[in-house]
């Protein structure tokens, strides 16, 4: 309901922009009104688009804690973390997704089972609350509430219905923000096809679009802002021993095989590759019109960086996993860190420092995009 809400939000403020008179001074070169865009409008549709990526696009885990000031705080975390390195939300949501694979895998021959199912494990959907600990994948099977044994029988306690209940998100919301990030890579290739420049703040808006629809196809199947685990009670000794219990590859005994997540080395290359693509994307605007000589330095020394850094983190992480060297590793990787975390700055600063003095036909649009529909 609220992600309806906000949706339908910002469709009125993406009509009242829309529908507000161009000024005549916009550009000597846009003279049809109908293929000219304001300043604001490029403005608020690069910043609808970075909301949708950093605030819809990620899926918190379910909080431990009761009270919803905990729930948002957990979603203003993963906020700010997709605001500062998208290519880490990315390495998670990659992460859950294969262990969620996994723990299917396992539990492929329980009735019901699906991967939504996999995905509230993997989050901590499930509580015991005598333990003080949630319910980890290799234990489902002890836990009626989780998975029914009824003979040589193994069921979903849960249906995915009333998993999904809970979420805060659907299927037709999570389309909406999909597309209106779509519709932002086409409208961003179809300027470069038809010659028209692009502003820094678009192409910045471009590397945010293009790893959250990543992370929107890997977090598809997991339930939107839950607040609350599902409480369950792990079975006593004496349950069931009137039924029989024959060996299964549920069975909990020694050959249970222990579910882990991907490796770590798995996880630092999609780390590695995802700050590639995202910090070379920032490299599209290499030889965009920039205010001075000084602003376009800064800018190509910047994106660079950022391109490099995740490929020197990767290697220099391997290579500590490999000696087992940690403390050695922390001294390389903080100031490569702290060296990131400027480059990026400068990056934010120098994307609204170039509007000042923007070229003529950055105010014109196709004349194609007026006929498809989006939000910004």
């Amino acid at each position: 309901m609220a992600t309806a809400l906000a949706l339908f939000t910002f469709f009125l403020l993406a009509y009242s922009v829309y529908s507000a008179p161009i000024p005549q001074n916009v550009s000597d070169g846009c003279n049809d009104l109908r293929n000219c865009r304001t300043m604001w409008g490029l403005v608020y549709g690069c910043l609808l688009t970075v909301f949708a990526c950093v605030w819809t696009a990620v899926h918190p885990n379910v909080p431990q804690h009761d009270g919803d000031i905990w729930s948002f705080s957990s979603h203003v975390g993963l906020m700010m973390a997709s605001l500062v390195s998208p290519e880490w939300i990315l390495g998670t949501a990659w992460r859950q997704f294969m262990l969620s694979r996994r723990v299917s895998k396992k539990y492929k021959m329980v009735e019901g089972w699906t991967l939504t199912h996999s995905y509230f494990v993997v989050m901590d959907g499930f509580f015991d609350p005598s333990k003080g600990k949630v319910v980890v994948p290799e234990k489902l099977q002890k836990y009626p509430g989780i998975i029914e044994k009824t003979g040589n029988t193994r069921k979903a306690a849960i249906t995915r219905k009333e998993i999904l209940d809970r979420s805060k998100g659907d299927a037709i919301s999570k389309c909406l923000v999909v597309l209106q990030l779509l519709w932002f890579i086409v409208q961003y290739v179809g300027r470069w096809g038809t010659h028209l420049n692009r502003s820094q703040l678009e192409t910045m808006t471009l590397a945010y679009a293009a790893l959250s629809v990543f992370v929107y196809v890997l977090w598809w199947n997991k339930p939107v802002n839950i607040q609350c685990a599902i409480h369950v009670t792990k079975e006593t000794s004496d349950t069931n021993l009137d039924q029989p219990t024959p060996k299964t590859e549920l069975q909990v005994d020694a050959d249970l095989v222990q579910l882990s997540g991907p490796q770590e080395t798995e996880v630092l290359f999609i780390f590695a590759v995802t700050g590639m693509i995202f910090g070379g994307i920032h490299c599209f605007a290499w030889s965009f019109p920039f205010p001075t000589h000084t602003e376009m330095i800064l800018w190509r020394v910047s994106a660079i960086y950022i391109t490099v850094a995740p490929v020197v983190g990767m290697f220099v992480g391997w290579v500590a996993d490999q000696v087992g060297e940690a403390i050695g590793a922390g001294v390389i990787l903080v100031p490569i860190s702290v060296v990131y975390a400027c480059a990026r700055v400068i990056l934010f600063v120098l994307t609204f420092s170039s509007l000042r003095s923007p070229p003529p036909d950055l105010y014109q649009t196709p004349s194609w995009s007026s006929f498809l529909p989006h939000l910004g």
